[in-house]
């Protein structure tokens, strides 16, 4: 799934559930009722996401949101009862057990790319790059619960270059050459983006600028 689509989404939901709200608030539907039974379809609209976004690196995590989803929404329904604690916690750690075995190789080395322009994302994971393009020309970096480090500092920009954001509840990590100059106009909301780079204002070279939402979440530029 192309980054877009999934930042479509995720906006599409997020939209949906403060209207939904504000209509509640408003009486003019039961919102609040009709959510209290429903939200674990959330749950589970976030498991096809997960999945879609990348089987080969998330299926592990999207595979325990559809089951943990599908048994909270039965839960809401009265079909089935049981401890939240004692069913869900141990679905969670024997997810991030399998996770850790599953890309413990992956985690040896940082996987390196040429191309020119990169679409990352990292949804209920981490995900590492180091770029050495010689013509970087920036992207979109997604990390949604999940963190995503980028390593630009043997690539080169011959013009400004933009990296579009979008981090919610997650982190992004980025890495650059000294000579760099990076300015963020990303706005943070309930989130926050440290700038360590260390190309200051007489930088007269390209620029490396940062843009999108940053929200529960944090970024940081360092060389």
């Amino acid at each position: 799934m192309k980054q877009t689509t999934l930042r479509i989404l995720t906006g599409i939901i997020l939209l949906t559930i403060g209207f939904g709200a504000l209509l509640g608030s408003l009486n003019l539907i039961p919102f609040w009722e009709i959510f209290s039974t429903w939200w674990p379809t959330l749950v589970i609209a976030g498991g096809l996401i997960v999945i879609a976004g990348d089987p080969r690196k998330n299926s592990i995590w999207g595979i325990a949101m559809l089951v943990i989803g599908g048994l909270l929404l039965f839960k809401t329904l009265a079909l089935i009862d049981f401890n939240f604690f004692s069913l869900i916690v141990p679905i969670v750690i024997i997810s991030v057990a399998l996770s850790i075995l599953f890309n413990v190789k992956n985690r040896q080395t940082m996987p390196s790319a040429t191309k020119d322009v990169d679409d990352i994302a990292a949804i209920l994971s981490g995900t590492e790059l180091r770029n050495t393009s010689k013509d970087y020309k920036g992207g979109k970096l997604t990390a949604v619960f999940g963190g995503v480090v980028l390593d630009l500092r043997d690539a080169q920009i011959k013009s400004d270059t933009q990296i579009d954001l979008f981090v919610f509840c997650g982190g992004v990590e980025i890495r650059v050459p000294r000579n760099w100059k990076v300015v963020s106009k990303a706005i943070p909301i309930a989130g926050g983006v440290e700038n360590k780079s260390e190309g200051g204002d007489e930088h007269k070279g390209p620029t490396l600028v940062l843009t999108g939402t940053v929200s529960l979440g944090g970024v940081e530029i360092k060389t």
